[in-house]
């Protein structure tokens, strides 16, 4: 009788963990119609289980729970937003959470993009309203990282792609730009422009230029060329897109009035150099910006199909302008002088540069002003 007691109690006990093991089979199984959850940072075990049975990922919060401490990963889930397939185990869920495998996104910075611009993606994004990112304009911290003076994080924000995800911060996002920055310029660029000079403000500066001129890479060098040409006899840039950067409401039409308006960054009032970048130049035109052409232009007027004229004299380019702006026969054109510009770049998407319509952009704080400012020794043409 003995032996019979102890044989059905082992069977019950049988019967019991197969009932059990079935159970925690079928709870930890595939389930769910998959989706996205986000786990906040310092959620604990049961916070997080309880978000993914809310969210439909797994069948049972209670097992998930079980299955985390089992396997001694409780302190190990990592906060963030998780992809969810359909079907997918509590096995699978838990291992995902623990590697930190979250969505990112990414987010690219356009080259020639102001600071507001970058601050309108950054709201489109989702980060942080645009507001908020426009008051790191003139962070003293972030400004101390660059490691040179700079009226503002203007120009330095370099353009690329970054990755984000829900834990990324305004701030932590405007980091890494600057820190790709920083990585860009180091070496090459920050060493040839003390070779040649200039600081690192000024080649931004007038790379900023170039990129806000043109939209081709071949012809930045040549852009290039005419503003050290410029600089070099102390003639004003002229430059359009200064112009437009200092104005707060821009409409997208240029006026003659726009043009006398005394803001420091108003290169047809002001000789040398704007007080800092207008926008974030991408590595060719820092790089066309220490190495211009070799030319004696001083002029350049947008044909309409994205390219430009050059042209040395006056007279020159009063005819280029009345043949591309205004429609007019040209008189007699100038022989256009023997040039050595750099190696030609594939195309890129083209900008007018008369009169550029700008992307949307909020109002900038006032620029420091900087009612005079010294020419800027030219850098010497690349032969």
């Amino acid at each position: 009788m003995k032996g019979g007691t102890f044989l059905k109690f082992l069977l019950v006990l049988l019967l019991i963990a197969a009932g059990l093991y079935l159970y925690v089979s079928i709870q930890l199984g595939p389930y769910g119609k998959g989706g996205t959850v986000y786990i906040p940072k310092g959620a604990s075990v049961q916070q997080t289980a309880e978000l993914l049975e809310q969210g439909g990922i797994i069948r049972s919060a209670w097992s998930f729970r079980g299955l985390a401490r089992w396997r001694g990963v409780q302190a190990k889930l990592k906060p963030g937003e998780y992809q969810f397939e359909a079907g997918v185990t509590s096995r699978e869920v838990l291992d995902k959470i623990v590697r930190g495998d979250r969505v990112i996104r990414r987010l690219v910075v356009p080259e020639g993009s102001s600071f507001a611009q970058i601050a309108a993606l950054i709201e489109k994004a989702g980060i942080a309203p645009q507001a908020e990112t426009m008051k790191f304009f003139r962070d003293p911290a972030l400004l101390a990282g660059l490691g040179f003076p700079a009226v503002s994080l203007e120009g330095y924000l370099f353009p690329a792609a970054y990755e984000y995800d829900r834990e990324t911060t305004a701030e932590g996002l405007l980091r890494q730009m600057l820190k790709k920055f920083q990585d860009s310029i180091r070496g090459t660029i920050a060493e040839r422009a003390k070779q040649s000079g200039w600081t690192v403000p000024q080649v931004v500066t007038l790379a900023s230029i170039i990129e806000k001129e043109t939209g081709m890479a071949a012809e930045r060098p040549l852009i290039s060329s005419v503003f050290h040409n410029r600089l070099r006899i102390g003639m004003p840039l002229q430059t359009d897109p200064t112009v437009i950067y200092g104005l707060p409401n821009f409409d997208g039409n240029l006026r003659k009035e726009d043009l006398r308006n005394p803001h420091a960054y108003n290169t047809y009032v002001h000789v040398g150099l704007p007080p800092g970048p207008i926008a974030s130049p991408g590595l060719a035109s820092l790089e066309a910006a220490l190495s211009p052409a070799a030319s004696n232009y001083l002029f350049f007027v947008a044909k309409g199909d994205g390219s430009h004229f050059f042209s040395a004299t006056l007279d020159e380019h009063n005819a280029a302008v009345a043949r591309y702006q205004l429609g007019r026969a040209p008189s007699p054109a100038t022989p256009a002088p023997e040039t050595r510009p750099a190696a030609p770049a594939a195309p890129v998407a083209p900008s007018p540069v008369m009169k550029p319509v700008p992307m949307p952009r909020a109002p900038l704080p006032a620029p420091t002003p900087a009612p005079s400012r010294p020419l800027m020794k030219p850098v010497p043409a690349a032969r």
